[in-house]
């Protein structure tokens, strides 16, 4: 048997016996998985977080004395901006917490006073009821003293409110395992917080001890291709963050301005929450359209659909007319392309996957568009004839 015979007998050998192990102790390495996982997961949290943050350092590090650059200002700017940065991460946040939660309790109790005409007219209506699958209408004749009762709808938002009060409702062992998980997450994104300061505050250095362990151990090819693919990656996920959010605080504005034009109630409200569904992207939009109409219907049904389609058209006037203007082409990949991972990144990892996997797949299709001209380029070159 020749040495490349050998070679690839052996080879196949090792890959027989890899697979056969990972088969045969799956159990066993996924538990480990999960172990390194969850003892990784601040410092993951910590790094995506320090990603954001470090978008708007960049931002603050431009314009912090831009025309001059005196030795004070060169010592205080990596400081000075990362608690900008916070200090404005924290006001948005403060805002929107100011401006749903007032006027999302005012929803709460207006449903729970219109819920019981609200059933009773449902009931009454021939027309709707016709339309009603029969376990529906069942269930609601059934319930109909408590459904049209006032008192019923009370009582459930006080249960409601003192479970998340307390934290510990009548499930007992399925709340308190909820709970622990939760403040396991809670923790892990608190130190991931500390994390991500600390590692803002080191960028530089951190930044130059990667550039001094590429130098020592990859070769200048390999080192040269994979600083590459990470510009590739980082450009595409910069542009997509900052489109988004450009993008979310648009379309909030309008329908804000909308709202206000229409004398629509819950304006401030539900307009930060378009805002910040806009994030989402493809869905994102939608389904703040339906909850924005949910509670509107509780105030008037004429108004929710005046509503609706109110922010239609804003989403059509925003989406044609003023995005590509203001941010341009800075996804750069086909519907298709985002609206497929939009689909896979959600089914995989939810919100956060939608989220992650349109720069993602926006960084492969670019970078694999690219190859193939090069590669096409390559071939009309060589298939040329050559010069006399």
């Amino acid at each position: 048997m020749t040495r490349q015979g050998k070679k690839l007998l052996l080879s196949i050998s090792l890959a027989v016996i890899g697979i056969f192990l990972v088969i045969h102790y799956w159990a066993t390495i996924a538990s480990w998985i999960g172990d390194i996982y969850k003892a990784l997961l601040p410092c993951l949290i910590g790094a995506v977080i320090a990603y954001l943050i470090n978008i708007l350092m960049r931002f603050y590090e431009r314009h912090y004395f831009a025309k001059k650059n005196p030795p004070f200002a060169q010592k205080s700017r990596t400081a000075v901006c990362l608690v900008l940065a916070i200090l404005t991460i924290l006001c948005v946040i403060a805002g929107i917490i100011v401006l749903i939660v007032p006027q999302l309790i005012d929803c709460v109790k207006l449903i729970v006073q219109q819920a019981p005409k609200g059933v009773e007219a449902l009931l009454k209506n021939d027309k709707i009821v016709q339309y009603l699958p029969e376990s529906v209408y069942d269930w609601l004749a059934n319930w109909r003293e408590k459904l049209t009762d006032q008192a019923f709808w009370s009582e459930i938002v006080t249960k409601a409110t003192a479970i998340l009060k307390t934290g510990i409702g009548t499930a007992g062992g399925k709340i308190t395992s909820a709970l622990s998980s939760t403040a396991s997450t809670l923790g892990a994104v608190v130190i991931g917080i500390v994390f991500s300061i600390y590692y803002l505050a080191c960028r530089g250095q951190i930044q130059r001890n990667v550039q001094r362990l590429a130098n020592s151990y990859l070769r200048p090819t390999v080192k040269e291709k994979v600083f590459h693919y990470a510009a590739v990656f980082n450009n595409c996920f910069h542009k997509y963050i900052v489109a988004q959010c450009l993008e979310a605080l648009i379309l909030g504005s309008l329908c804000l301005c909308g709202m206000l034009i229409l004398r629509l109630p819950y304006a401030p409200m539900i307009s930060a929450l378009v805002c910040l569904m806009a994030l989402i992207p493809i869905v994102g939009a939608t389904i703040s359209a339906v909850i924005g109409t949910v509670m509107i219907l509780a105030v008037s049904p004429w108004q929710a659909l005046i509503f609706f389609a109110m922010l239609m058209v804003v989403q059509v006037i925003e989406g044609n007319l003023i995005f590509p203007k203001v941010v341009g082409k800075s996804v750069g990949a086909p519907g298709l392309i985002v609206f497929a991972a939009v689909t896979v990144g959600g089914s995989l990892f939810g919100i956060l996957g939608m989220m992650v996997s349109v720069p993602a797949a926006t960084a492969v299709f670019n970078e694999l568009r690219a190859d193939m001209k090069q590669r096409e380029a390559a071939a009309v070159a060589a298939a040329a004839p050559p010069e006399e």
